[in-house]
This record gives structure tokens, sequence and C-alpha cells, in this order.
């Protein structure tokens, strides 16, 4: 599960509000290892509002984790900078490198939407092989800036494990895609000691041009999406993220002695 270090992203080009998204250019190589956070813009939305990469650590094994992709799904999201804060623990730097894109769909949490300042689902289109044009899920993909530059952050930095954070009325539990059960059964048994009804649903449909049938499926890389019940609580979803990632983690740890 090694990986050699990957380019961080930086935006080069200076900040062009609401006229046109800013260019995006890679940057120079960083291999600086540190305890302390790390954080770069990777991209601009439509409204050209940024979205940032953080990192910490520089263990083998690298975890992304993305914060919010859906507008209206901000249950976990409301507290991912505490959340940030719990997972930064010194046993974890050296053996893992842990990446998060808080928030890739600004323009949709600004109005309480599902989808971007376009009206398409960020969570629709990725280039998945069941990828099919719809007006909901762009007319190719990767058509929508927000989708790109995270695009751009997994092909350049290679996970070994994609968590997504999202939200529905039949939460919570956990789709893993790809070879993830186990890892999704890890994240589980910490989310029970919150709240019992935590459960695995591997049988989950995917959906065209989703990023667990991308990442998941296509590209083979265990992704998680982490679905909380809609309409809880942002303590209680903290909570359960924060256990069911430490549970995770620690089995990532264990599995690198």
């Amino acid at each position: 599960m090694n990986r050699s270090a990957s380019l961080l992203l930086l935006i080069t080009l200076p900040f062009a509000a609401c006229v046109s998204t800013p260019e995006f250019k890679p940057s120079a190589e960083l291999n600086v290892r540190t305890s302390e956070t790390k954080t770069t813009i990777v991209g601009y939305s439509l409204n050209a509002q940024p979205i940032e990469l953080r990192r910490y650590g520089w263990g083998p094994t690298r975890v992304l984790i993305i914060g919010l992709i859906h507008g209206d799904e901000s249950e976990a999201y409301d507290k991912f900078d505490e959340l940030w804060e719990c997972l930064q623990r010194r046993e974890y730097a050296g053996r893992l490198t842990l990446e998060a894109i808080p928030n890739m769909n600004p323009d949709g949490l600004a109005i309480g939407s599902r989808f971007n300042a376009d009206g398409v689902d960020l969570n629709r289109n990725w280039p998945a092989s069941n990828f099919a044009p719809h007006r909901r899920r762009g007319h190719a993909p990767l058509s929508e800036p927000e989708t790109r530059a995270v695009h751009r952050v997994i092909d350049e930095r290679s996970p070994d494990l994609i968590v997504v954070f999202h939200s529905a009325s039949s939460g919570p539990f956990v789709d893993p895609d790809g070879p993830g059960e186990a890892a999704a059964e890890a994240f589980v048994e910490g989310a029970r000691r919150t709240d019992p009804r935590w459960r695995v649903h591997a049988d989950f449909t995917n959906p065209a041009g989703s990023l667990g049938s991308y990442a998941g499926l296509d590209l083979g890389i265990p992704t998680l999406t982490i679905e909380f019940r809609r309409g809880q609580s942002s303590d209680s979803a903290h909570e359960a993220a924060k256990s069911g990632l430490r549970v995770l983690f620690e089995n990532l740890v264990n599995s690198n002695r």
C-alpha cells in the first residue's frame, strides 16, 4: 500500500470573483514531514469560491476525506473543523497521510441545494463507466470545475482509501465500493458506540456517474459513502464520525506495523 510522494496543488492565478473560474496549475513537490496541517487551494467553484485540501502526516497509507459534496447534506460538515482537529493524532502522523477536502460544493451549501450553481449533482459527474449525460449529471464527465478539482487530487495523490460524507433518510449506514467492506465494518464498529443503528449497506445500488462507481468500482480504491441520518444534530453526527474514523484509522495503523 506504499505510495510515492505526490504533487501538492496550488492556485497560481489571482482570484477573479464571479467573472470566470480561475485556472488551476499544479505546484512544486512538497516533501516536508510535519505533524501540522498544511492547507492549499486546489480549485474554485463556479461562483469562484475556493476548494481547500488539508493534509496531516506523512505515512505510507493515504486517506482522503470529503466532508461535503451535496449542499443540503451538512449534518457532519457543520462540525468538520472540530472533527479534523480530533483526527490529528501524533500516532497517526508517521503511519497515515490524512487529507481532507472539507467542502467540494460551496455554492450548493450557500443556498442549501444538493446541486452546484449550474444545477449539476457533483456526485453524478464523475468519469465512471456507468456515466450517462443528463442535465443533472452534466453534459460530460468532469464538466464541472468542482469535480475536476477533486478528480485532480485523486489522480495526483493516489489515495488508498476515500471516505465521503452524505446523509439519507434511511441512514445511518455505510455503503462500501470497491474492496472497501472491511473498512466499512471498522467504521461501523466505532460509530455504533454512539448509535447502535449504524450498519453496512453493501448492496446499495451505485448511481450513474457517482464517485463510488468511479473510484471504488472502476479504479479499485476502497471508497466509503458514509450516510448519516438526514436531519440528525451536528453534535451526534460529529460523535459518530469521530468514533467511526478512529476505529478505522486504528485498524489501518495496526495493519502497517
